[in-house]
């Protein structure tokens, strides 16, 4: 939570405080309170009341829980301008009972450089005493050998445990970088792996290529369905997707990953055929883009899969959260930051690069801005179904469209056969599952 957004709530309200710069050489022993009486502020509002619910920050906070002990429908509040204009009104609080035989309460702020410590006392003076003492959260159990010698991140980057790129993936990654190559040396490739080879034959079936059912081989998928490249980046993503194992079950288990990414792919190969020719990005590679755009939970979930389990729970419990939020609380970095990261270490085409870079540090690609522009409108499209992950728009942005020249009646026809093809990308979600 932001600093100023805490001292306008605490001030309007009349609770005691006092602001403690942590990095102070004075206040270097308060550090290791900190670590033991920190605590996590979540601001809650219902039928115009405004909650303040603390727990430690160790503990993972569950809103359902809350809303099921308190009989109440609350929902959190994210928006500043909504915090501070709603501070007006009584705050009341929630005070988990893990806290109880705490007396200071130390908050720290967003960009962690200032704590607020509060007495307990003055927290009771905006509460009632029925709402003291609840329990709403778990304790997170960590891996105690994530940060033995390294920071978090740095050893996310060093990646010691990532199993090297798959043979195949490598295999196909040079023929890319042959400007003619051939159909025979593509199925060669592929043949090596039958389970990857019947995925490609599969997606060749589906419906909105009109072939139901008729390719019979790797060869009809690339001579009459899909193309040269298109096989060649389906593969290719396939074959690095499948080198991570990952919980299966929860909100980004391996199912809903998956599930998420095959349409997702889909959706952007399809989009990108309606782009008139000359402005559209290469099919095959849109849907490398889409297929391979959440890589970074299945790194994530590859390498830490305790704290992976942890937030599977977290957002079982926290629905309303965005994920984005729920990563950093876990692992202290996100999916978007680990793909961006994994994709320069095995040398992944530019294309993936520059949308994984620009959907972590927000920098423009001109060159693969098309990617770019598709994947948003992809994700938009894919969020009334639950079939995306991170924040977006519901509404479809018309400035995008025009951007991409795309008409909006054939983009949402496109959506629609896409998301026809339950059964085929069912059976695509159980091999990569498998």
């Amino acid at each position: 939570m932001h600093s100023e957004l805490l001292k306008t709530m605490f001030k309007k309200n009349n609770v005691d405080f006092s602001c403690m710069d942590i990095f102070s050489e004075t206040n270097t022993s308060v550090l290791n309170i900190l670590k033991k009486s920190q605590v996590d502020c979540t601001v809650l509002t219902s039928n115009n009341e405004l909650f303040i619910a603390l727990n430690p920050a160790s503990h993972i906070f569950d809103l359902s829980r809350l809303n099921k002990i308190t009989g109440k429908s609350l929902s959190r509040i994210d928006n500043e301008e909504q915090i501070i204009k709603g501070s007006n009104r009584r705050v009341h609080v929630f005070i988990d009972e893990a806290l109880e035989n705490q007396d200071d309460f130390f908050i720290v702020c967003e960009e962690e450089k200032n704590a607020y410590t509060i007495d307990v006392k003055q927290l009771y003076k905006l509460s009632n005493d029925n709402l003291i003492g609840l329990s709403f959260s778990d304790e997170v159990k960590k891996n105690v050998d994530i940060k033995k010698n390294l920071s978090f991140k740095e050893r996310v980057k060093a990646l010691h445990s990532l199993p090297p790129m798959p043979e195949i993936a490598s295999q196909i990654l040079n023929l890319r970088a042959i400007h003619e190559v051939k159909v025979e040396q593509i199925v060669e490739v592929i043949e090596k792996d039958p389970v990857l080879a019947a995925q490609i034959v599969s997606y060749a079936n589906s419906a909105f290529f009109g072939q139901a059912g008729s390719v019979k081989s790797l060869k009809d998928a690339i001579f009459r369905v899909l193309g040269v490249d298109a096989v060649m980046n389906m593969a290719l993503a396939l074959s690095v997707g499948s080198t991570f194992s990952i919980p299966q079950t929860g909100p980004v288990g391996a199912k809903c990953v998956w599930k998420s990414s095959i349409y997702g792919a889909s959706l952007m190969q399809r989009l990108s055929m309606l782009m008139p020719w000359g402005e559209r990005p290469n099919p095959g590679t849109a849907y490398l883009v889409g297929l391979l755009s959440d890589i970074g939970l299945l790194v994530l979930g590859h390498l830490f899969t305790n704290e992976y389990i942890e937030l599977n729970k977290y957002l079982e419990k926290n629905s309303d959260v965005n994920i984005l939020e729920a990563e950093e609380h876990v692992f202290g970095i996100t999916h978007i930051e680990i793909g961006k990261m994994v994709m320069r270490m095995w040398n992944m085409p530019e294309e993936l690069i520059a949308v994984a870079a620009y959907f972590s540090d927000k920098k423009p690609s001109e060159e693969y801005e098309k990617y770019i522009q598709l994947l948003t409108l992809v994700k938009t499209l894919l969020v009334p179904h639950g079939l995306t992950f991170g924040d977006s728009s519901e509404e479809i942005p018309l400035e995008l469209l025009e951007k991409l020249n795309l008409d909006e009646e054939d983009v949402i026809v496109a959506s629609d056969e896409v998301l026809s093809e339950g059964e085929i990308i069912k059976k695509l979600v159980r091999q990569m599952c498998g």
